[in-house]
């Protein structure tokens, strides 16, 4: 699934497409499960109108692109598009509009539980592909574009807890044969695998820090207080429509991700340096059931 999703490529590969390809890919991956359609073909769809959005001057955001204004205009755009076509192109955007919006803001009920137990709520996709886009475009800098990026790649895409993330420098991060790349959690005997979204940043990041700390290498204290919270403020002062970037948010995003694609609590627990399984209830209320055709899938395995 993932294969499919990070090596697509729009046929003629449009000069809007490297701006836009990061988002096509949350939206996708965040979305495949809840809507009846096969990833070659919902990659399609959306990298066209995502692609039709960015030459027309609209927001870098997927629910912008996914407005019903836009979804029109893109189609009235694209008049080699004829009669079924149309309705299978305008039943896409729509389904994953709704799927979207079911991760926006239609959270399954909050089950009672201590305020101990409650966990910060996670980035919804068209938020992260925000973040992301918002970190390529800083300025590659230690201090600006290149530590965004250590960020978002050690909080979502591996799951790290403030102190780790803190210790964690270019020497921890191998990139295999397989092009994984894997994380050697500093102060335990952790190895955590990147998720594919994020790893071509963090091993790009990795290489270019050395020995060096991923996340503000030129600091002087290895654990400054407040340091990832007072350099988020000050790096987002006034970056307008962006969500406020938290390491909690990022690590709860992580979890909720590999919920949602079923992979194995056991596992997931074991790469979170938690206990037991029981510590991932609090994130399930994130997870959507299954659609009727992903659950087919799952259980009829490889034909």
């Amino acid at each position: 699934m993932s294969g499919a999703i990070l090596g697509y490529r729009p046929l003629e590969e449009p000069s809007e497409w490297p701006l836009v390809a990061d988002g096509v890919r949350m939206v996708a991956a965040a979305t495949c499960d809840s809507v009846p359609y096969p990833v070659p073909k919902l990659m399609l769809v959306l990298s066209g109108i995502a692609t039709f959005a960015e030459r027309v001057g609209l927001a870098r955001d997927p629910m912008v692109w996914l407005t019903p204004e836009t979804i029109t205009r893109y189609l009235l755009a694209r008049p080699s598009l004829r009669g079924s076509t149309i309705q299978t192109y305008r039943s896409i955007l729509l389904r994953v509009r709704e799927a979207l919006l079911w991760l926006e803001s239609g959270r399954q009920p909050t089950p009672k539980m201590r305020a101990s137990r409650q966990r910060p709520a996670p980035y919804t996709p068209p938020e992260l592909a925000r973040l992301l886009m918002w970190g390529r475009g800083l300025p590659g800098t230690n201090t600006h574009g290149g530590s965004a990026l250590a960020l978002l790649a050690l909080g979502a895409g591996c799951g790290l807890f403030r102190r780790e993330l803190l210790a964690a420098r270019g020497t921890d991060v191998t990139v295999l044969p397989s092009e994984a790349v894997v994380v050697a959690v500093p102060g335990s005997d952790r190895l955590v695998v990147c998720r594919a979204m994020w790893e071509e940043a963090l091993a790009e990041r990795a290489r270019s820090a050395g020995d060096g700390y991923l996340f503000l290498p030129q600091r002087q204290a290895a654990e400054p207080k407040n340091g990832i919270t007072n350099w988020v403020k000050r790096i987002q002062r006034g970056s307008s429509g962006l969500p406020e970037l938290k390491l909690p948010r990022l690590r709860s995003t992580w979890i909720v991700e590999l919920l949602r694609q079923r992979v194995p609590e056991d596992v997931i627990a074991a790469a979170a340096s938690m206990g037991s399984t029981a510590a991932l209830a609090p994130y399930r209320e994130w997870v959507p059931q299954l659609t009727q055709a992903a659950t087919t899938r799952m259980l009829r395995g490889w034909a």
